[in-house]
């Protein structure tokens, strides 16, 4: 009984926040998830500020990249998730970053050899969004063969404690690459930055589970509706799901045009723009570091309602007021 005892007590202990770090394979995998955020946030402010600074694009061509980039999540996201069940994970993974190593490359190359178009900005974002879609679909279904069940939400906030500090670091970044060496650095960097994800990949010793087909199940499109009515006929889900949809819309629409309203309409170097766009991210910081804790003491459903409360309220509080009404 008291070998029980001290056992219980044990797991009760609370964790020390620097423990998966201590995991090689997990560290592994967070070296190379977080240079990768680097370089894709490189990426989100780069491929605007070559269309607008060196190929004098207008606002529709703009936007019409940030769509190249996410029609895919809304095309192939269920199909990808479906496929992904039925192949190993981290070669999925690997071909996504070669792939995108490739698309990212080019895009210097053709500036170099003054034959880039907005065509071929196009066509690399949104077969860099393809890859990215398989890439995630594969990585959320990796992670848990790392990491314990217990330990994945320490997990989840430290690769978004990097995907916050990516946003914060990686438009300054492209920014400053712009300024320095030109606009069409900044994919060379992201393309570097999915080597890098890629060596650290291959380096991963755990080897993963071999997947499972469904049982009884084997046709793709009959799997992608399972998943779909799972999703509609969830309480929990559908809103979350709802919420996301929502808030998604709204912020890429805003997202797509503000490269172009800082260069154009205020008039700031890419610099500037890079600077204003990075200081968006560090809320995203300050959040994931308290992640853990606030999930521990309130629960991770009372934690969402929480943010997303505040979330709301900080919106509303920054709207100009309008007429009064009875």
């Amino acid at each position: 009984m008291a070998e029980r005892g001290r056992e219980a007590r044990a797991r009760q202990k609370p964790r020390r926040q620097d423990g998966l770090f201590r995991q090689r394979d997990f560290r592994l995998l967070w070296i190379g998830e977080t240079t990768s955020q680097f370089g894709s946030a490189v990426t989100t402010v780069a491929l605007p500020l070559i269309a607008v600074q060196a190929l004098h694009a207008g606002p529709f061509e703009v936007a019409l990249l940030t769509a190249a980039t996410w029609l895919p999540w809304l095309a192939v996201g269920l199909v990808a998730g479906a496929w992904v069940d039925r192949l190993p994970r981290r070669p999925v993974m690997l071909l996504c970053d070669v792939v995108s190593i490739l698309l990212l490359a080019s895009v210097p190359v053709a500036d170099w050899c003054g034959v880039l178009t907005i065509g071929h900005l196009l066509a690399v974002a949104l077969l860099a969004g393809v890859c990215a879609v398989f890439f995630t679909s594969a990585y959320l279904a990796y992670l848990p063969a790392l990491v314990e069940g217990a330990d994945l939400t320490e997990a989840n906030a430290k690769l978004q404690g990097s995907q916050a500090a990516a946003q914060i670091g990686g438009p300054g970044l492209a920014g400053g690459l712009a300024a320095l060496a030109g606009v069409a650095t900044g994919p060379l960097a992201d393309a570097v930055s999915f080597a890098v994800s890629a060596l650290c990949l291959r380096s991963i010793g755990v080897s993963e589970p071999a997947p499972q087909p469904p049982a009884g199940r084997p046709d793709l499109r009959a799997e992608v509706m399972e998943g779909l009515r799972f999703l509609l006929g969830d309480a929990y889900l559908r809103p979350v799901a709802l919420a996301a949809a929502v808030g998604n819309l709204c912020l890429t629409g805003m997202e797509s045009l503000l490269v172009y309203f800082l260069v154009k309409v205020v008039g700031l170097g890419s610099g500037g723009a890079g600077a204003l766009l990075a200081l968006g991210g560090v809320g995203g910081v300050l959040g994931a570091l308290a992640a853990r804790r606030l999930a521990d003491r309130f629960g991770t459903a009372r934690a969402c309602s929480a943010a997303t409360c505040s979330g709301s309220r900080s919106c509303c509080s920054c709207r100009s007021p309008g007429p009064a009404s009875g």
